[in-house]
């Protein structure tokens, strides 16, 4: 159930995202049609009609993808992904209306103006507000009192969370336990809470016990007739992951460990639109200078392929080929041993592209055909997949999203040699977290910060 002031946050975000929106209209308007009288003409009526589509689009696509959320523990960050993406998602709309009807009436400039005017607004907004409301909480305003009850060690690692995120907007009033554990002060035993609580007001009660058994019914049943919401810190017996989440089928609670939101199509699609995009632009703006160039290198440089092809573990930990510009002399160890620094496999001209990173260009048409995607885990060789599985724990998660030409891991220096089990375990921590919280706008991120890296030579 929401809190009393959940519903009134969601309220303003929405009314500041159609202020945005219909102010990004208007301004888009008056500048593109300064000298172009637009009222009272043919195309004024059709100019309303897209400004209502614009809204209720809008409204519709915030309501699926649940982006007003104001929940506690929404960061600014994932917060302003998830508009991201519905924002590329209600230009796509518009985009495929236009199409279908075979409308041309709107000016291109024009809906240029309104997108990037709305995209360079209605993100900061977003940002700004969720990061206000947690600083409005660590202030005190909106804030739920709380009290713990039970013995398990999980209600210690709750209150310490809460002591180190106090924009998390709860105050621990107060702990009842018969069988108290070290690390909190008791306030009493449990049967003290109830006349206690006559004099306190209290918003919600986290209840968690070593042997869960009917204690948990019965203050379940106490929340109720108390008016205060129930909470339970279960012990499950498994790491916690910020992504688990629990489903529903009917009336059955299923708990999902991890949500991948990748798994959702819309997601899917997006991702895709954005690599077939990308690697477009690449192919048609950079390939046809830089490429004869590359070819012309490694040809001068040794005997061999200008492309050099290998097996490596996708998604799903299927098999692809993927594509990259000879580096190396021809060798038969090229299955099985990574380059390393020094590496007297490597040809001259091999050093320098390896460098640049331009031996990668080719993965671009593994993009197009659908093995790869531009951001994902690197693709390691079957061989070190087979050995890496065996002894670094959630390594296979990495093959759940597919390969990218870059990743998380690579621009947070987890990238090339794999010199020690620290490395390993650094690329996939990266790759794990990123399959978790993917989002548009991460993906953006790994993109400019990849090629900030290019540009410096870094």
């Amino acid at each position: 159930m929401q809190s009393r002031y959940a519903k009134f946050f969601q309220f303003l975000i929405i009314a500041g995202d159609l202020l945005l929106l219909n102010s990004c209209f208007v301004i888009s308007a008056a500048v593109r049609f300064d000298e172009i009288r637009l009222e009272e003409t043919a195309y004024y009526d059709d100019y309303l009609n897209l400004i209502v589509f614009f809204n209720i689009s809008w409204l519709l696509l915030t309501l699926v993808f649940k982006t007003h959320d104001t929940r506690r523990t929404l960061e600014p960050r994932k917060a302003t992904s998830k508009v991201f993406n519905v924002f590329f998602v209600h230009a796509f709309l518009l985009l495929l209306l236009l199409v279908s009807l075979k409308k041309d009436e709107y000016s291109r400039l024009f809906l240029i103006y309104f997108y990037a005017s709305f995209f360079l607004t209605v993100l900061p907004w977003r940002f700004m507000f969720i990061r206000l409301l947690r600083r409005l909480r660590k202030k005190g305003l909106n804030f739920k009192k709380t009290v713990l009850i039970g013995d398990s060690s999980e209600l210690l690692k709750f209150k310490e969370l809460i002591s180190d995120h106090p924009e998390y907007g709860l105050e621990i009033g107060g702990y009842f336990s018969d069988h108290p554990i070290p690390g909190i002060d008791r306030t009493g035993k449990e049967e003290d809470l109830e006349p206690w609580i006559k004099e306190e007001k209290i918003d919600e009660i986290y209840v968690a016990y070593k042997e869960p058994g009917e204690k948990l019914i019965k203050w379940f049943q106490w929340a109720d007739k108390h008016l205060i919401r129930y909470r339970i810190l279960p012990n499950l017996g498994l790491p916690y992951s910020e992504s688990m989440k629990m489903d529903f089928y009917h009336n059955i609670p299923v708990l999902i460990h991890r949500e991948e939101p990748l798994e959702y199509v819309h997601n899917r699609i997006l991702k895709r639109v954005f690599d077939v995009i990308f690697s477009l632009l690449i192919i048609l703006l950079i390939f046809p200078w830089l490429f004869p160039i590359l070819v012309i290198g490694v040809k001068l440089s040794g005997k061999g392929p200008v492309f050099f092809k290998q097996s490596r573990s996708g998604v799903e930990d299927d098999s692809f080929t993927i594509f990259k510009f000879r580096s190396m002399k021809l060798n038969d160890r090229s299955d099985l041993d990574q380059a390393v620094e020094e590496d007297d496999r490597k040809t001259w001209f091999g050093k320098l592209i390896r460098q640049l990173s331009l031996d990668e260009l080719p993965q671009f048409f593994n993009v197009l055909k659908g093995d790869m995607s531009i951001c994902g885990p690197r693709p390691h060789m079957l061989a070190h997949t087979d050995e890496y599985k065996k002894v670094i724990e959630k390594y296979m998660v990495r093959h759940f999203a597919k390969p990218g030409i870059t990743g998380l891991a690579q621009i947070n220096g987890y990238r090339g040699e794999v010199k020690n089990k620290e490395d390993i375990e650094g690329r996939v921590r990266n790759d794990v977290y990123y399959i978790e919280n993917w989002s548009l706008l991460l993906d953006l991120k790994i993109v400019l910060v990849t090629l900030f890296k290019f540009n410096s030579g870094s």
